[in-house]
């Protein structure tokens, strides 16, 4: 009984410690974060033919919107159709777009 209330005293000072330290935890997160990418792009301007991760999307990679939702996506993930000049953002929004009847204009 007596190491349980030593464990729960240990706890809630733990827990209190945690909540006051908090904010201050969250910006330096914030500031590592901060470090890690002006060092990604320190590293990607000193060494350009260094391979860059697939995640980067390069800064002058031109992007093009949906034709089925409207989301733009960089160039070289958006697919298209040989038939037609649309590009899509997904395999998703491609079914979708093909899915949906063709609207022509009438006339009355």
């Amino acid at each position: 009984m007596k190491y349980l209330l030593i464990l729960a005293l240990l706890l809630l000072v733990g827990g209190f410690l945690y909540w006051r330290l908090r904010p201050y935890i969250q910006m330096a997160r914030r500031a590592l974060g901060f470090m890690r990418d002006l060092r990604q792009v320190n590293l990607s301007a000193s060494a350009p033919d260094l391979p860059r991760p697939k995640n980067a999307a390069s800064a002058n990679e031109r992007l093009t919107p949906c034709a089925a939702c409207g989301t733009w996506t960089p160039a070289s993930r958006a697919l298209s159709l040989r038939s037609s000049s649309s590009v899509y953002c997904s395999a998703a929004c491609l079914e979708r777009a093909a899915d949906q009847p063709r609207r022509t204009k009438t006339m009355k």
